[in-house]
């Protein structure tokens, strides 16, 4: 079996946990059980911790490159809300981010960056567990993160002990081909992160 040591840099602990929840599922979903697992590098991640976007901007590159070299990572994800609704604004920002990596580590760093912010990608999971018969295609990311925050941990600012258990429920109930349809910004990193697994020599 096939081993996959990875590094994780981001915003918040809700994202870090979509990311655990979300590989879990993805390689039964590719059916490579039997093929491949990923382990998680606890130790780095918390070692390098990001709490705002704007460090994660100002930082990533840097930690990226020492996850590759000093920690001898596989594979990384970079985590950042997006926080506008803007489709130009969520193409130029992913394209700003690739272009500082280093060349030999782009095709194996994943931009994990949901426009407006991980909570929408999460509301449609609580969408399709609530109403899983209904076929409508609301865009749930033209709304604010406060009203995806509502929706989904019933206010727009509670604690960790009150957002992360839901984070973890929804995450573990991930539909890729519905949340695929839905979301640009899920398809964009679900297809980056898939073509590379199934390429893997």
């Amino acid at each position: 079996m096939k081993i996959l040591k990875y590094g994780y840099f981001g915003e918040d602990e809700a994202q870090r946990i979509f990311l655990a929840n979300y590989l879990v599922q993805l390689i039964k979903y590719l059916d490579k059980l039997e093929e491949l697992n990923f382990e998680f590098d606890q130790i780095f991640t918390y070692r390098f911790k990001a709490t705002k976007r704007g460090e994660v901007d100002a930082r990533f590159a840097e930690v990226v490159q020492e996850g590759f070299i000093d920690y001898q990572h596989d594979i990384f994800f970079v985590g950042r809300d997006l926080d506008t609704s803007q489709s130009k604004e969520y193409k130029n920002k992913v394209t700003f981010m690739q272009n500082q990596l280093r060349d030999d580590f782009k095709d194996k760093t994943f931009l994990m960056i949901p426009v407006q912010c991980i909570e929408h990608w999460l509301w449609y999971m609580k969408i399709k567990v609530e109403k899983p018969s209904s076929t409508k295609n609301e865009s749930m990311e033209s709304k604010p993160n406060k009203e995806a925050k509502i929706a989904l941990y019933g206010g727009a600012k509670v604690s960790n002990k009150i957002s992360l258990p839901i984070v973890e429920e929804y995450s573990k109930l991930l539909d890729f081909d519905y949340l695929e349809s839905r979301s640009e910004s899920f398809r964009e990193f679900h297809n980056r992160v898939k073509y590379f697994i199934v390429n893997l020599g």
